[in-house]
């Protein structure tokens, strides 16, 4: 995503937050003003019937109540009224039901304490209302009521109104209002939206002119300078940029000074082209390798070199991946037909298209310097996969937590609430459910993936069959299910291995047999031949559905599943990939062979001893 497109989306992100808070307190301002100018109206009216009003307090009798509420609901359109007592007390009310009671909800007592008409917004029979709560003014007292009762509290009132007050007429007020300030807010909005557009193209035009003159010097002009359009942090870059490109044109070192250092290298060093084809090649590379690699092209770097291991990668090809190649053991052919040890480290230069590669080797007749070196580099791979396992382990157990949450309270929504439930309400809920179990399913595969590199177990002399008889067991119910025969020959021998992963890896193998079993008696037959002098070839032979021979690899990755979840009974596709995990940290391999229709062998083969592997 372009810096500038970016900006933009944060701007855009700031204003929308403030149009909305500002949208929203606007709004809240308006109706509590509007509000407060509807029951201030109100108490007006109520002043001019406040005699009434006082006399019907006075009396406490709920008819003279009824008319001066009549009067006041004619004068003001007030959906209800009530009329209470300084004590909260209702004497009368147009909701009959309501006189004699009391009224003591937050409104009210907040009204109590209040020499000011107090309101808020309530919903009454569909419709918003105001619901204000109006004091009645006691009537004010001559001078000689004043000499013998004193002055009363400045709060005193004779009584209360608790009325409804419609919103009909101030509606189209409050949304004018409203819908000016929204107005208002857009169009502040949209002007800071392009002055910072503005101001994002300014400051993004010396960083475009920057890039520009990185990928020059990048393909070796340094004599390209950067223009400077500002004179903030970014103008000094660019003018540090101009002073750096002008040092290295004038320091840039010469064909012929290069040749020489390439030649004092004490290392053999050849520049070829991307299909091996040696251009040159330093002295050190010749007395290396006895050729004097003249003239310019008459031999391919390809046609010398040789992996010292079966099966490892041709240097080129692994170049051509990678970019780069960093000491990579292998044999070189000197013209004598000796074959030389050598560590090779190569990389492109050049551009695209011009490519050449540079090639360095280094003589590793010492093998002590190379194993020390290859040992450090075994025990770094160890650790990091150390450490990969344990951040899966408690990346799992924390994901595990919160599933358990949703899992469990959505069972006990669709067990206390599915008769409350219309259908496709109670569908997602169980499909939430559903989902959760796979979720946990899985996360405890994963946990017991990573528990198998994670946790080691002491070795010790096991009996296989033993093993075997074990894990069968373990998934008796399972057999019993499917009326199927596990089958353990005798004849399977004692190891020196880990017996808990050992006994998991048959119950994998096992559960798999089983699962994947279309026949009405499904067979598993485990059995044991030597191979070699160092290890052991166990074979679990089954009856099932079969293997695409496309997959015999695929089926052995992380939850890789070559059916739909519905089929053969779900499952999450980490069964097998444990059990690789587990033949090769006991030094062996595992792999399949199948005929769809007719079954699979799953063959594990094992060292008898890893104390005693080659």
């Amino acid at each position: 995503m372009k810096l500038f497109v970016k900006i933009m989306l944060f701007v855009f992100v700031i204003i929308g937050t403030a149009l909305s808070a500002n949208v929203y307190f606007s709004r809240r301002a308006v109706s509590e003003g509007m509000s407060g100018q509807i029951a201030d109206s109100a108490a007006a009216a109520a002043q001019d019937l406040a005699q009434d009003f006082r006399n019907a307090i006075a009396s406490g009798k709920e008819l003279d109540g009824i008319k001066a509420l009549h009067a006041f609901t004619r004068k003001t359109g007030a959906v209800y009224a009530g009329m209470v007592s300084p004590e909260g007390t209702v004497i009368a009310h147009t909701n009959v039901a309501l006189t004699g009671g009391a009224m003591r909800d937050p409104l009210m007592l907040k009204g109590l304490r209040s020499a000011a008409p107090v309101s808020r917004r309530v919903y009454h029979n569909g419709e918003q209302v105001v619901d204000a709560v109006i004091p009645v003014p006691q009537l004010r007292a001559s001078g000689e009521d004043l000499l013998l009762e004193g002055l009363a509290s400045p709060n005193a009132a004779a009584g209360y109104l608790r009325v409804g007050l419609p919103l009909t007429s101030a509606r189209k007020a409050e949304t004018t209002i409203i819908l000016n300030l929204l107005l208002v807010a857009l169009f502040i909005a949209a002007a800071a939206a392009a002055l910072s557009a503005l101001f994002a193209r300014v400051i993004l035009r010396q960083v475009a002119l920057l890039g520009e003159g990185i990928k020059k010097a990048r393909e070796g002009d340094y004599s390209f300078s950067v223009k400077v359009i500002s004179k903030d942090e970014l103008g000094e870059v660019a003018e540090s940029f101009n002073s750096l490109s002008a040092s290295l044109s004038e320091t840039t070192v010469s064909k012929k000074y290069l040749d020489s250092v390439l030649e004092s290298m004490p290392d053999p060093l050849f520049i070829t082209d991307e299909s091996g084809v040696i251009l040159t090649a330093n002295k050190a590379a010749q007395e290396f390798s006895g050729y004097d690699f003249q003239p310019p092209g008459a031999l391919n770097l390809r046609d010398l070199l040789e992996a010292q291991a079966g099966g490892a990668a041709e240097p080129f090809g692994l170049l051509s991946w990678s970019g780069r190649i960093k000491e990579l053991d292998l044999w070189f052919k000197g013209k004598d037909g000796r074959r030389l040890p050598a560590m090779l480290s190569a990389a492109f230069i050049g551009r695209e298209g011009r490519r050449q590669v540079v090639t360095v080797l280094k003589d590793t007749s010492q093998h002590k310097e190379s194993e020390a070196r290859l040992a450090q580099y075994l025990k770094e791979v160890e650790t990091v996969n150390n450490e990969l396992d344990a951040f899966a382990h408690t990346v799992s157990h924390d994901l595990k937590e919160p599933l358990r949450g949703i899992e469990m309270f959505s069972g006990m929504l669709l067990t206390d609430y599915a008769a409350k439930m219309d259908p496709q309400a109670a569908d997602y809920l169980g499909r939430v459910v559903k989902a959760s179990g796979r979720m946990r399913r899985l996360i405890d595969d994963l946990l017991s993936y990573a528990r198998v590199a994670r946790v080691r177990n002491p070795y010790e002399n096991a009996s296989t069959a033993n093993l075997a008889a074990e894990a069968a067991a373990a998934v008796s119910a399972l057999i019993e299910e499917r009326k199927a025969s596990v089958n353990i020959a005798g004849t399977l021998p004692e190891l020196f291995c880990d017996p808990v992963k050992m006994q998991q890896l048959f119950q994998n193998l096992i559960t798999n047999a089983l699962k994947y079993n279309d026949k009405p008696a499904p067979r598993v037959d485990i059995s044991a031949e030597k191979f070699g002098e160092y290890y052991w070839k166990f074979m679990v032979r089954d009856n099932g559905i079969g293997i695409p021979s496309q997959y015999f690899e695929e089926i052995f990755r992380m939850f890789k599943r070559l059916h739909s979840r519905q089929e053969y009974g779900g499952g999450t596709g980490a069964g097998l990939a444990i059990a690789k995990k587990i033949a090769e940290e006991h030094g062996g391999k595992i792999w399949v062979e199948s005929t769809e229709g007719e079954g699979s062998t799953f063959f594990i083969l094992i060292p008898a001893d890893v104390r005693k592997k080659p």
